[in-house]
């Protein structure tokens, strides 16, 4: 288990501003989490209040099968 050292850390707008740079960047929830020192659920949740979208894998969205047609 990985210790976390900003368990209960309050976010400030430097924390914020950097949560949202990196998704922006299209960096992972996973990545972002381990560069703040942060778990995933406190990232997840914090850019869920900043409205920022979170990508937690790299799987592609499927359309269904139904593209464009020729």
């Amino acid at each position: 288990m990985i210790k976390r050292t900003r368990h209960g850390a309050r976010w400030d707008e430097e924390s914020d501003e950097e949560l949202r740079r990196r998704f922006a960047a299209g960096e992972l929830l996973p990545e972002v989490a381990r560069a703040m020192n942060r778990s995933q659920e406190a990232v997840r949740t914090r850019a869920n209040v900043l409205h920022v979208p979170v990508r937690s894998s790299t799987r592609r969205r499927s359309n269904g099968g139904a593209g464009p047609q020729p």
